[in-house]
């Protein structure tokens, strides 16, 4: 998946600049999130066994993705990593329901964590998202971006922005 990533990256950077891909500043080191020369903008990727989701934007960007039939133990997750006022979101919703619920949580809680450029063990209850807000907020840093949830056929994902971001709707790529 590293190099078929990378490659994709350089692709549709090249698709969209009309440079060619191996001309793409792109600095791909493995174990760390790729990054673009200054001037370049910012890029994310996540991917699923199925999926490959890849942002880039001018300014910071987070991005995560996956199946919406995953498979996790929704109330147990929800319990050990959302806040009391998140998991009380599905408290009260059918087993198919909650996982959808915390499947779309945890992509935009990703998807934020990436923004940040931390880890999701160090982050995942400090970023709050209430059900369907523009916003995600971090607990003890205090910040506040934009954030999207969407599905799309067989997946969900979540988009990361900064909060005065002028992108409506991002341009999504899944290949």
């Amino acid at each position: 998946m590293y190099h078929f990533s990378r490659g994709c990256i350089r692709k549709v950077i090249s698709n969209m600049s009309g440079i060619d891909p191996l001309q793409i500043p792109l600095k791909a080191d493995p174990g760390k999130p790729p990054s673009l020369a200054e001037g370049w903008g910012h890029i994310s990727i996540s991917h699923c066994y199925d999926a490959l989701l890849i942002g880039w934007c001018a300014t910071k960007i987070g991005v995560d993705i996956e199946r919406k039939d995953r498979k996790i133990q929704a109330r147990k997750l929800s319990k050990r990593f959302f806040n009391h006022h998140e998991h009380l979101e599905i408290a009260n919703l059918s087993e198919s329901e909650s996982q959808e619920k915390v499947l779309q949580r945890w992509v935009v809680k990703e998807a934020s964590i990436k923004w940040e450029g931390s880890k999701i063990s160090k982050n995942l209850d400090q970023w709050i998202w209430m059900n369907n807000s523009s916003f995600a907020y971090h607990k003890k840093l205090g910040y506040k971006i934009k954030v999207y949830n969407q599905t799309l056929d067989k997946w969900t994902f979540g988009i990361a922005l900064n909060e005065n971001s002028m992108t409506y709707k991002p341009i999504i790529c899944i290949h």
